[in-house]
């Protein structure tokens, strides 16, 4: 037996608060060591006579397969007990486990009485998480002044995930009144505690400030740190900021670098935008090649601006061995994300039958898609057909403009 791990006193081996405490000392020592089995042991061990901190510990290590294989409905039990016994801990945590699904099948409106149950006994989890609720309305009616109350109580309490919510509600004025220098204020407390999410809305929110409360100095040092940290949003605000010339020295060879970065991780904007830069030659040699390559990868996962570009770009022949129906497939699947220049697109082809079969009702349905996003092109042109088109066909294009929208229903859902 090492000296750093000495045993424990005969005559108190079987004292819970001596396991317990046994257990939290054998907890923090480095896993590497094999000290995690031997801490859940302790844990155990104080759990089965009754101690109800060592039962949450049991089941927390459980869960998250901590010193041992996962085992959550084994992990529920023990969570079970604690949070009868009144531990807030084990409430919250038995709460997500209702809210997740994890262990036991998912119940919203118990794992709303568990939230409220540890918030009432002022866990700062269970504050964050009843916020978490109200805010989406999940086992309760949405109420975003409930929100910001349970997130404002947990931020004082130190939960940097609710710090970082508060201050988003303060930005946007989402259930409390609106105020920047607060949001400021609480973004930075959750930043300053290693949040990297916090740091990279802290930068954000100095880039977006009112005039007076505007830090461009402020805003790179926070941006920078989540970028560094790894964050592609971090990387990608990052690089907009110097290739928008809002940094106090913008770089476009450092823009270039980090949009490069983000796009590696998958970063859709950051593809599309690395695209452009290959294009145009912002920060980096201009290599058509290369744009088109990014240009495609950010189609492929999801950019609606892509979508556009190389549907519009292979309908004028543009894109080497693209053929005309597959740039309108490409331009239906951004119009399907809601981009009116695509609805429009789509809808002229459907007009004059380039790349599908002329379908009038079609292309009104489309166009009126793009008229009613406010597209001043579209909404000229639609007035125009209404005007034109026989009752019969103007009645077909409303069905169609009725499945498209119930498509972009179900898309969204």
């Amino acid at each position: 037996m090492s000296e750093r791990n000495p045993p424990i006193p005969s005559g108190a081996a079987e004292d819970p608060e001596v396991l317990y405490a046994r257990g939290e000392s054998l907890d923090k020592a480095d896993a590497a060591l094999g000290e995690l089995a031997r801490a859940l042991d302790s844990y155990l061990r104080a759990a089965e006579a009754g101690h109800v901190g060592a039962c949450y510990r049991v089941g927390k290590a459980l869960l998250e397969g901590r010193g041992c294989p996962r085992d959550p409905a084994g992990a529920i039990r023990w969570l079970r007990q604690a949070a009868e016994a009144e531990l807030g801990e084990a409430q919250a945590l038995l709460g997500w486990c209702f809210e997740s699904g994890t262990g036991l099948e998912r119940h919203y409106e118990r794992a709303l009485r568990w939230y409220a149950a540890a918030a009432a006994l002022d866990d700062p989890v269970g504050h964050f998480r009843l916020g978490e609720l109200y805010s989406r309305g999940e086992g309760v009616a949405r109420n975003p002044e409930a929100a910001v109350r349970h997130w404002l109580r947990a931020a004082e309490l130190g939960n940097t995930q609710a710090q970082r919510n508060l201050a988003l509600a303060l930005a946007h004025g989402l259930g409390i009144e609106r105020s920047h220098a607060e949001a400021l204020h609480w973004c930075r407390k959750a930043a300053e505690a290693g949040d990297v999410d916090a740091q990279h809305n802290l930068g954000l929110l100095h880039v977006n400030a009112p005039p007076a409360l505007r830090d461009p100095e402020e805003a790179e040092r926070w941006l920078q740190r989540a970028a560094r940290a790894g964050l592609p949003q971090a990387q990608y605000a990052l690089g907009r900021f110097h290739q928008r010339g809002l940094a106090v020295q913008p770089d476009p060879t450092l823009a270039f670098e980090w949009l490069r970065k983000a796009a590696e991780q998958g970063h859709i904007k950051a593809c599309y935008r690395l695209a452009l830069a290959y294009e145009r030659g912002l920060g980096v040699e201009i290599s058509k090649p290369r744009a088109m390559t990014w240009m495609r990868h950010a189609a492929e996962l999801g950019s609606a601006h892509a979508q556009y570009e190389i549907g519009r770009r292979g309908l004028f022949g543009k894109v080497p061995d693209m053929l005309p129906e597959e740039a309108v497939a490409m331009l239906e699947r951004a119009a399907l994300q809601g981009d009116a220049r695509a609805q429009y697109a789509v809808s002229l082809c459907h007009a004059n039958g380039v790349g599908v079969s002329r379908n009038q009702a079609k292309a009104y349905a489309w166009l009126a898609l793009a008229a009613a996003q406010g597209l001043s092109r579209a909404v000229a042109k639609k007035a125009m057909m209404e005007n034109h088109l026989t009752p019969r066909i103007l009645l077909e294009g409303r069905k169609a403009l009725d499945a498209i929208r119930e498509q972009l229903r179900q898309d969204r859902d």
